[in-house]
């Protein structure tokens, strides 16, 4: 497994669902602070794939964002460093039909929304499943789960997308 996920398997990491990219910038920041699945997810784009995303790019904005990212079809097309949004089975309100408002920059109805989690491909397998790097509120810390493990969960038991950091934003 690539060394830039194992240093995101420390135990001092800990799920704070407060601690986005706009608060959570650097590894200093994520350990003295805690952090969600998407700072993470910004954290790891950053070390792994060599790109900084814009830190207002927060759940909503980066599930839909196909300026940063391109879709990925299915889960057997999955690449170290892709995203891969989970959330719940049977949603109040379906992805396409979910409606944004906010105060400021602050999404208000984000509990509305029926994507609940971001966890980022390793590229390495557990008995032909991948291996997904994620800050869990289960576990309280950043943990790697294989992808079936994520079907426990109502709240993350669909996937709802997959995406790959555009090939030409990665540094050469």
């Amino acid at each position: 497994m690539d060394e830039a996920f194992l240093r995101y398997l420390d135990p001092a990491f800990r799920y704070v669902k407060s601690q986005n990219p706009v608060r959570v910038r650097c590894r200093d920041d994520a350990l003295r602070d805690g952090l969600n699945c998407v700072a993470l997810a910004h954290l790891v784009i950053r070390d792994l794939l060599g790109y900084t995303l814009p830190a207002h790019l927060q759940a909503l904005e980066l599930v839909r964002d196909l300026e940063h990212f391109e879709p990925v079809p299915d889960p057997g097309h999955l690449q170290a460093g892709d995203l891969v949004w989970l959330g719940e089975q049977r949603p109040r309100v379906e992805q396409e039909e979910f409606v944004p408002q906010y105060d400021g920059d602050e999404l208000v109805n984000g509990g509305d929304y029926p994507v609940k989690h971001v966890a980022i491909c390793t590229g390495t397998r557990d008995e032909d499943d991948q291996l997904l790097l994620h800050a869990s509120a289960a576990d309280g810390t950043n943990a790697l789960w294989p992808l079936r493990r994520f079907r426990d969960y109502d709240r993350y038991g669909r996937i709802y997308a997959i995406r790959r950091l555009r090939q030409e934003l990665r540094p050469i």
